[in-house]
């Protein structure tokens, strides 16, 4: 995967329940959903921007969420 690429966050990442749980909500919401891969960090972690629908359910601005990339799928979009 790639930046630009839109991927599926496929299942929740084992360790989302060690967090705070806003952020476990976060991560809930986002489950099943489509996002663009805004950046690939050090570690290589995928970073979603998921801005789009979080920022006003959950507030915040420009959010986004790291994931590895085991835990999402390449999306196909129409």
């Amino acid at each position: 995967m790639k930046v630009g690429d839109w991927v599926t966050l496929s299942v929740l990442p084992p360790w989302v329940n060690q967090l705070p749980e806003e952020s476990q909500s976060v991560f809930r919401f986002c489950v099943g959903r489509t996002w663009r891969v805004a950046d690939i960090d050090e570690h290589g972690h995928l970073i979603l921007d998921v801005s789009s629908e979080v920022d006003k359910r959950f507030g915040g601005y420009m959010n986004d969420i790291r994931v590895e990339p085991e835990h999402v799928t390449l999306a196909k979009l129409e």
